[in-house]
């Protein structure tokens, strides 16, 4: 099991299965994510600008918030069947 799977596995856990949790928590660390940056930019540069990396950004959060998703099913099921 690598380390993503683990990391994921326990936010599903932590919600316990709920996929609602689960996509607000990573939305949660996608605005923390947006902070962070805004910073360094203004620590860096002086001022908060838009790049093209953004919409990557915006595309990795969704996707981790799917396999969140996901892995809240896969843990839902695992925990029905008494593993």
């Amino acid at each position: 099991m690598n380390k993503f799977e683990t990391y994921t596995l326990a936010l599903a856990k932590a919600s316990k299965g709920n996929p609602v949790a689960s996509t607000l928590t990573v939305m949660l660390f996608y605005i923390m994510f947006n902070v962070l940056e805004a910073t360094v930019e203004r620590l860096i540069f002086g001022e908060r600008f838009e790049h093209w990396l953004d919409p990557i950004f915006i595309c990795a959060f969704i996707a981790y918030a799917a396999y969140a998703v996901w892995m809240c099913a896969a843990w839902q099921l695992a925990e029905n069947r008494g593993a």
